[in-house]
């Protein structure tokens, strides 16, 4: 009995997974095909040819982006509808606010992205100098201390010298703290430490070039399998999170507040891919030179047809609680939503950036 949960479970995370992966697929023809075109990837020929028609099929990019409008037009109006109806002018309150900070907040972060990395680089250069110090400390006492010391136990211990010095450093600082030195007390733990590590260091480097490239090898092929794992499921769960957004959208503040940000989301992703209506002249200089480079993509048509799709399920979420308002979302259900409209708007940005690279 207790196995069922644990398999649907699974079952679930596995499905989540696959829809990412189908909804990155459609994002990257080009992509997929060049990966179709690697060994051992062949099976992916077919999926490539699919997303290469699906985006061959979509209408114009002029098109889509005026029915993005529309139905931006239809939920602002959805909106002021729910208010009306059932005399909580809140309702109508929360959701534009929310719509416009969430819809201009890549800009905010644009903006913030500048001003720390200005103080990024003074603390920088502060560090720098720190280590600067630091670096010049320990060569002193590698050239004056440690390399005498290895100097004295080399003919007895050959290339293992290091473990005579680390012996007689531990029964000099425990000779210390047994006397009740206070200096012993303060620097015992980071002396050892700092032995330990210089030991650690030279074993690593004694350790022979295969096993360091048997160990690469293996252990990048299972890291870049759990990360493609990762983002597909990441992906998978920002998409199935703005359903079900659009679900709640109008049940209550919570719910009017869910699927404003979902809306939102979706136009900072569009203006972010595509420089819709002129979105790049807000940005830092030096940001919207980075994104024009990185992000830009000359027709988005499946991010103007995702975004449409998204708008429309809020604003069919909002007419539904016209009539009789339906509860709203539980904080349970609310903070996953942030968190995956957070992830999901940088997943969106690493997806536009491999489009536009492998496009190129």
């Amino acid at each position: 009995m207790n196995e069922f949960p644990r398999v649907r479970r699974f079952l679930g995370v596995a499905a989540v997974i696959a829809v990412g992966a189908v909804f990155l697929i459609a994002s990257l023809p080009d992509g997929t095909k060049l990966l179709a075109a690697r060994e051992n990837w062949s099976w992916l020929a077919g999926p490539g040819e699919a997303s290469a028609a699906l985006k061959a099929a979509l209408p114009p990019a002029g098109t889509l982006l005026r029915w993005v409008g529309y139905a931006v037009a239809a939920y602002v109006v959805a909106l002021v509808l729910l208010s009306w109806r059932h005399r909580r002018a809140g309702l109508a309150g929360w959701g534009l606010g929310v719509l416009v900070a969430s819809t201009f907040a890549l800009h905010g972060v644009a903006w913030f992205t500048v001003v720390v990395r200005f103080l990024g680089r003074m603390v920088a250069a502060v560090l720098g100098f720190l280590f600067l110090v630091l670096g010049w400390v320990v060569k002193l006492l590698h050239t004056y201390l440690i390399k005498p010391l290895i100097g004295l136990f080399g003919p007895l211990l050959g290339v293992w010298a290091w473990i005579g010095v680390l012996v007689v450093v531990v029964a000099v600082l425990w000779v210390a703290y047994e006397a009740r030195a206070r200096w012993a007390r303060r620097s015992a733990r980071p002396l050892v430490l700092v032995a330990l590590v210089m030991g650690v260091v030279w074993l690593i480097s004694e350790t022979p070039a295969w096993f360091w490239r048997a160990a690469a090898s293996i252990g990048g092929a299972v890291l870049g399998w759990l990360f493609a794992a990762f983002v597909c499921s990441m992906v998978g769960k920002l998409f199935l999170d703005q359903i079900r957004s659009g679900a709640h959208a109008g049940s209550g503040r919570r719910g009017v507040v869910m699927g404003a940000i979902a809306v939102g989301t979706t136009l900072a992703v569009l203006m972010l891919v595509g420089n819709v209506y002129g979105a790049y002249a807000l940005y830092p200089s030096s940001v919207s030179d980075w994104v024009r480079a990185t992000l830009l993509s000359d027709a988005p048509k499946l991010d103007a047809t995702v975004s449409t799709v998204v708008i429309g399920l809020c604003v069919v979420g909002v007419l539904r609680n016209l009539g009789v308002m339906r509860p709203e979302p539980s904080l349970a259900e609310f903070r996953p939503s942030l968190l995956f409209t957070i992830i999901g708007v940088v997943a969106a940005g690493g997806v536009a950036a491999l489009d536009k690279d492998t496009s190129d």
